[in-house]
C-alpha cells in the first residue's frame, strides 16, 4: 500500500531536531554501506498485534471449515507450535506454520495453499512505509551508499520483495533473509555476518539501523559496525502516557476479543501517527502536549460507536470544548482520514467496544498539560468541577499476547455466560468494588 495519507499535524520541534540529527548520521562519509531492519524500521502494519490481520481471513476459512475453532485460534496456535519446534535450531517459516495448521484444522492441501496465499496478499496490502525509515533510506541512497535490508520475519522472499517495492524501497542493493542463509532464529545477531558479506566492504564501513537495542545496536557495535536506533512506534506510544495501561486495566481479559478490534487498531494508527519520528513522554501530559494527538485518540475512536451519547454533562461539555479547539479537530480529521486510508469501512463491522475509554480517561484522569488544551473553551463551572474530579488511574501492564484465564475464571464464564443478565450484574458489582 502506497503512503498517500497526509496528516494536518506537523512534527514537534524536538522531532524535527531529531530528524536532522539522524539524517546527518546517515550522510556521514565514514561509511559506505547502510543496513536496515525491515519491520518496524522501514515497514509498519496498522495493527496493535499481528494476529489482528487473521480476522480478515475468517470468512475465507469458513468456506473450508466446519469445526468450532476460528481461523485466528488455529493460526495463532500453529505459529506457537512452529516456534517451539523450530526456533532453537532452525527457522520458522510460513510454510512450516501452515503445515502445522493443516494438521490442526484437518484441511486439505488445496485449502492450505489458498489460505496461505490470502495471508500473504493481506500483509502486502496492509504494509505501509514508516516515513522516518523512508527518509533515512532515501538519504542513504542519495549518498550513494550500498543499502542492505534485513527481513527476519517468516514471510517468503517474494512477499518481502513485493512489500518493499510497494512501500518505495525498490532501489535496495541486497536483501538478507536469515532462513535463506541457514541462520536459526535463536542465533540472534548472526545475520550481521551475512550483511557484511552482502555489503562487499568491511564492518567498519557499515551503518546498521533498527529498533531492537540488543540486535540492532549492541550486536553491530560488537561486530565493529556503527549503529543507529530507530525505536518501534508502538513501544514509543506505550511509554508516552498512561492511556493504554488504563484501557488494559479496564479490559484485561477481553481486550483481545473481536469486538475490541476497532480500539486496538486505533492504538496502532495512533502509534504511527504520533511516533513515526520518536518522541518521549512529556511531563504532565499523556498526549505529548499535542492538541492534534488529543483529537486523534480521544475524539477519533468515538466515531466507531453508533449513535454515541456522552455519559454525563461533563463529558458533553468536554466534547463541545474540544470541538472549539481547531488543532484538536484537525487531529480528529487526521484519525478519520488515516483510518479510511488503511481500512475503508471494514472495521465498522466490529462495533466500537471500548472506544469511549480515551474520553473517560481524559475526563477522570488527565494531566494538567492536556486539560489546559481544553480549559479555555469551558465554562467556569465546568472548569471547577473538572479540576476537582481528576484522579490517578489504576494501570495494568500492557501485554502483547492474550492474557490467559485461570481455572476459576473459566468456570465463571461457564456459570455466567457473557451477555446474560447475571453476568452483567456480577461484573457491575466487581467494577464498583474495584473503584472503591
Amino acid at each position: 500500500m502506497n503512503d498517500e495519507f497526509s496528516p494536518l499535524r506537523q512534527n514537534s520541534p524536538s522531532q524535527d531536531e531529531l530528524t536532522v540529527k539522524m539524517l546527518h548520521e546517515v550522510s556521514r562519509n565514514d561509511h559506505s554501506a547502510a543496513s536496515f531492519s525491515m519491520w518496524d524500521t522501514l515497514v509498519l502494519l496498522p495493527f496493535s498485534r499481528h494476529e489482528d490481520i487473521f480476522l480478515f481471513m475468517e470468512e475465507d476459512f469458513s468456506l473450508f471449515n466446519t469445526g468450532d475453532k476460528t481461523f485466528t485460534e488455529l493460526r495463532t496456535a500453529a505459529q506457537k507450535a512452529a516456534e517451539k519446534k523450530y526456533s532453537l535450531k532452525d527457522n520458522v517459516t510460513l510454510e512450516k506454520i501452515y503445515d502445522i495448521f493443516m494438521k490442526m484444522s484437518g484441511l486439505p492441501p488445496a485449502a492450505r495453499e489458498k489460505l496461505m496465499t490470502r495471508e500473504c496478499d493481506l500483509v502486502e496490502h496492509f504494509a505501509f512505509p514508516r516515513k522516518m525509515g523512508k527518509l533515512l533510506f532515501d538519504k542513504a541512497k542519495d549518498c550513494r551508499h550500498k543499502v542492505i535490508i534485513v527481513s527476519d520475519s517468516y514471510y517468503p522472499r517474494d512477499v518481502v520483495v513485493k512489500i518493499l517495492c510497494s512501500c518505495g524501497y525498490g532501489s535496495y542493493d541486497a536483501i538478507v533473509i536469515p532462513a535463506e542463509q541457514n541462520i536459526p532464529d535463536s542465533a540472534g545477531s548472526a545475520f550481521l555476518d551475512a550483511v557484511i558479506k552482502k555489503s562487499g566492504t568491511s564492518a567498519g564501513n557499515i551503518l546498521h539501523i533498527g529498533g531492537n537495542f540488543s540486535k540492532d545496536v549492541e550486536a553491530p557495535i560488537v561486530k565493529g559496525m556503527r549503529s543507529l536506533m530507530l525505536q518501534p512506534v508502538f513501544a514509543l506510544m506505550l511509554k508516552s502516557g498512561r492511556l493504554r495501561g488504563f484501557v488494559e486495566e479496564e479490559h484485561l481479559y477481553d481486550i483481545d476479543k473481536d469486538n475490541f478490534m476497532a480500539l486496538r487498531c486505533a492504538f496502532a494508527l495512533y502509534a504511527a501517527y504520533g511516533f513515526d519520528v520518536p518522541q518521549t513522554k512529556m511531563p504532565k501530559s499523556d498526549f505529548c502536549g499535542d492538541d492534534h494527538m488529543i483529537g486523534f485518540m480521544v475524539l477519533g475512536p468515538l466515531g466507531f460507536i453508533k449513535d454515541f451519547e456522552p455519559a454525563n454533562e461533563e463529558q458533553k461539555a468536554l466534547i463541545e470544548g474540544m470541538k472549539n479547539n481547531k488543532k484538536i479537530m484537525e487531529g480528529k480529521r487526521d484519525f478519520e482520514e488515516m483510518l479510511y486510508f488503511h481500512f475503508g469501512d471494514f472495521l465498522g463491522k466490529y462495533g466500537g467496544e471500548g472506544c469511549q475509554l480515551p474520553l473517560e480517561f481524559l475526563e477522570k484522569h488527565s494531566y494538567i498539560g492536556d486539560r489546559n488544551k481544553i480549559i479555555p473553551y469551558l465554562s467556569d463551572n465546568v472548569k471547577k468541577k473538572w479540576s476537582k474530579a481528576v484522579s490517578e488511574p489504576k494501570l495494568a501492564p500492557v501485554h502483547t499476547e492474550t492474557v490467559k484465564k485461570n481455572a476459576l475464571q473459566k468456570l465463571a464464564d461457564k456459570l455466567f455466560p457473557e451477555g446474560t443478565r447475571v453476568r452483567e450484574m456480577s461484573e457491575a458489582a466487581l467494577h464498583r468494588k474495584k473503584r472503591k
